[in-house]
């Protein structure tokens, strides 16, 4: 008997039935697309928790109310670093703590409408009058503020003097400084001359150090001798000091916090304190950091006038400090530095303050090069006031990340006015973090050097030749000219060669190098890496790898967050009224469709 097929037995569904199919399948893949979506928003989002848990390691920061600004999205923030220098008392001496006292007050710029990002340090030593609510004023250094009043009153007094808002404040005390160098894995920094004081059998009682020059790995405890030793020279020197220190380990790190930000959210979230707490002020903070991508750092000088127990300030030497932060530099075409120092190259061009390098400082350096597996390239002209000064020369070994060795020598030059120390280095090793990313290259007969700035500043420059990488590094506060570095660099020579004891005048040539008024592009890692270093990077390391990998999402993140909500909510509304009329659909299907048919 013939029996009526059913409807699925030629393969292909009915058109009522083709078309619910359909609409299930978009609806599907819409499920799929609003799920990646809410997926890729909610890790985002659990990126930040995880860096506000990594905060909640200490306690929050209370400042009270008031005293920090709120910031609009997008808009300009000032942040403000602390170093709190609080030490228990040792054992077997009691009365011999030391109470809070900030070691470097640090502001940090952040403005979208500038070129750079501004650094400016504090003097510790600046006289003014603190303001306690209640009490009466005090006239004192302004680093007692914090002694005083703790961070409210820190970054109160900080507001009164300078004028500024300040949007955020960070913490960090030195056994938390010195830990977090240890996790990180330590940082390869220049010590730019000898460093010594023991407080055993002495009448001065303050912070021990013991550290040779040159550049070299330093570790937890060595890096805390550096960055807080506060003798022997002057506010600048100092500050200089601890923002040299900073630039050293963006230059080192800042490059890897995107692959390893798990790890540096915990050491920096355990090492720091800040009122930075909430999900949506870290989103804030990410998306001007976000704006800010590929600035590099600069660092404003805040001069004073040296006194015996106080520095002073005049009120335009502070407002010439504030406006420097503030307003930055304009920014202007990357000069063509290579083609303009070929071109303007002449012997004895005017204007270099150059000295002769001493016969008995060369002897001294031939003497020690007998023997060392690299020649010891010293330079025949220097630049230093008030006479010349013998140098120090020193042979040592530089370990590497796999501590492996690598001979290496280092001479420190004197300038001649207080606290200002350049160096010359000579290493077998071939890529230290130091020397990474030069700014520039230059080719001048037969070696090409690279040029290493800091903002306006030449901080270094190298060159290779043979087994060897050598390189003139400027002092802690940049005093030396750029024209003058390059100069000496080219004076530089073996002290085994026939031409380091030329009898009769040298006559270095001059170089007129352009000034550099155009920011150098870095990378967005090191641009943040560099922003804060030890204190900062525990506040943003994370933040890193949140906007570099979706820039364009983090300003559009709560917006689309409330966007998937309500599409979701479409969405379900949406299958409910597909759900109704398939159901409706199959019913009236039912009533029309015959009878199946039956086998006789």
């Amino acid at each position: 008997m013939r029996h009526r097929a059913s409807p699925q037995a030629n393969g292909r569904l009915p058109k009522a039935a083709e078309a619910r199919f359909l609409v299930r399948t978009a609806l599907a893949a819409l499920v799929v697309v609003l799920a990646v979506g809410g997926f890729v928003a909610t890790a985002a989002l659990l990126e930040v928790g995880k860096i506000a848990q990594a905060f909640r390691q200490n306690k929050t920061l209370q400042v009270g109310p008031h005293v920090l600004a709120q910031a609009a999205p997008g808009a300009p923030q000032t942040l403000l670093l602390v170093g709190d220098d609080r030490r228990p008392a040792p054992q077997g001496r009691p009365n011999a703590f030391v109470v809070p006292h900030s070691n470097e007050m640090l502001l940090v710029r952040l403005d979208p409408a500038q070129p750079t990002i501004a650094m400016l340090s504090i003097p510790r030593e600046l006289k003014v009058t603190i303001r306690p609510r209640p009490g009466k004023p005090v006239v004192n250094r302004i680093n007692f503020a914090y002694t005083l009043g703790g961070i409210r009153l820190m970054t109160e007094t900080i507001k009164q003097v300078l004028g500024l808002s300040i949007n955020h404040v960070v913490v960090i005390t030195f056994p938390h400084f010195k830990r977090a160098v240890d996790q990180m894995g330590c940082v390869y920094s220049t010590i730019d001359r000898r460093y010594y004081h023991s407080n055993q059998g002495s009448v001065q009682q303050y912070f021990e150090i013991d550290l040779q020059p040159g550049y070299q790995r330093l570790c937890g405890q060595q890096a805390l001798e550096f960055v807080a030793y506060r003798h022997g020279d002057t506010s600048l020197v100092r500050d200089a000091r601890d923002q040299r220190f900073l630039l050293d380990v963006k230059a080192q790190y800042g490059p890897s916090v995107l692959g390893n930000r798990d790890k540096f959210e915990q050491i920096f979230g355990g090492a720091v304190q800040t009122d930075i707490h909430g999900v949506n002020q870290i989103l804030s903070l990410a998306e001007l950091l976000a704006q800010m991508a590929g600035r590099p750092v600069r660092q404003v000088r805040f001069d004073v006038n040296i006194g015996p127990s106080f520095d002073t300030a005049s009120p335009g030497q502070i407002r010439a400090a504030v406006d420097g932060f503030l307003q930055g530099v304009r920014a202007g075409p990357k000069p063509r530095l290579a083609r303009a120092v070929a071109v303007a190259r002449h012997p004895q061009a005017p204007g270099l303050s150059l000295i002769r390098t001493p016969t008995a400082d060369l002897e001294r350096a031939r003497a020690a090069a007998v023997g060392m597996p690299l020649a010891l390239e010293y330079p025949r002209v220097r630049n230093q006031l008030g006479g010349p000064q013998h140098d120090t020369l020193r042979n040592y070994y530089i370990y590497d990340q796999r501590d492996q060795r690598h001979d290496s020598y280092a001479i420190v030059i004197n300038r001649g006015t207080l606290g200002d120390y350049y160096d010359v280095q000579g290493t077998t090793w071939q890529d230290p973090p130091l020397l990474r990313n030069p700014s520039q290259t230059v080719r001048l007969g037969p070696r090409t050097y690279g040029l290493y700035y800091e903002g306006d500043n030449l901080r270094l420059v190298a060159w290779r030749e043979g087994p060897g990488v050598y390189w003139i590094e400027n002092t802690l506060t940049d005093s030396v000219p750029p024209a003058e570095m390059l100069a000496m660099a080219e004076q530089t020579t073996a002290v085994g060669s026939a031409g380091a004891f030329t009898r009769g005048e040298v006559s270095p040539r001059g170089f007129f190098l352009p000034k550099r008024t155009a920011a150098v592009t870095e990378t967005t890692a090191q641009t943040v890496g560099g922003v804060l270093g030890i204190v900062g990077l525990g506040v943003v390391c994370a933040l890193v790898a949140l906007w570099a990998r979706r820039r364009r999402r983090l300003r559009e993140l709560r917006a689309e967050l409330q966007w998937l909500t309500e599409m979701e909510a479409a969405l379900a509304a949406s299958l409910d009224d597909s759900a109704s009329a398939a159901a409706r659909a199959a019913g009236e299907a039912e009533l029309s469709s015959p009878a199946p048919a039956s086998y006789t």
